[in-house]
């Protein structure tokens, strides 16, 4: 049976759980300025001496906001892609699709564009720049680990790229120009190209691409 010190902590750690969830919604929101005392207290349901009791401005409520949103979604993405436990092998476009479409199916367009609004909005965000800096780099590291579990090396090089991709998915999702399904498959072959090149190497890429611009010239030339 719980005493009566262990039940009052977890009612703290809920209450602590309900102002970081409300400040994430108004943050999504308005941004910075929709982050008030009074509005997080009302958003969470609790009484208006909520946040300043559990923090000392508003500004630590907001970064302890962002962190914990920022590790349950890294968190969320990583239980999706189920890639530690998926035998190298088996890991194919098509399996990479499955992946992606599963991701997609949790985490629909909407989800997308929340996310896409709070990194805008923390980007712009001169104090919390820093904060949107370090959200990034530890997404580039989430895809380096996943590279590293594929067996690619040199992960971290093909990081930023692939986590441009992703985002660069992530708002054509909101136009609807592309079904779901072909969202998934168009990422999973960019990103099946992205990592090829990048195990070529860009020597080789290089000389790819100026013997092909060499043969395009001769047949001008020869037309």
């Amino acid at each position: 049976m719980a005493t009566r010190a262990q039940l009052s902590q977890e009612r703290s750690r809920q209450r602590r759980e309900l102002l970081l969830a409300a400040a994430i919604e108004l943050f999504a929101e308005g941004g910075s300025r929709a982050v008030t005392h009074r509005a997080v207290a009302a958003a969470a349901g609790l009484p208006p001496a909520s946040t300043t009791y559990y923090f000392e401005s508003i500004e630590e409520l907001l970064r302890a906001a962002l962190a914990d949103h920022v590790a349950r979604w890294r968190h969320e993405l990583d239980q999706l892609s189920g890639l530690e436990s998926m035998p190298r092998a088996h890991i194919s476009v098509d399996e990479a699709t499955t992946v992606i479409g599963q991701v997609f199916a949790a985490r629909g367009p909407d989800v997308a564009a929340r996310e896409l609004s709070i990194l805008l909005a923390v980007a712009r965000d001169d104090a919390l720049r820093d904060e949107a800096r370090a959200t990034l780099e530890g997404f580039e590291e989430l895809a380096a680990r996943w590279l590293a579990i594929l067996g690619v090396p040199d992960g971290e090089r093909v990081a930023p790229t692939m986590l441009a991709l992703v985002a660069g998915t992530a708002l054509r999702r909101q136009s609807g120009q592309y079904s779901e399904q072909e969202e998934a498959r168009m990422l999973s072959e960019g990103l099946r190209d992205l990592v090829g090149a990048h195990l070529q190497g860009r020597e080789a890429i290089d000389q790819v691409i100026e013997s092909t611009i060499a043969a395009a010239t001769e047949r001008d030339a020869g037309a």
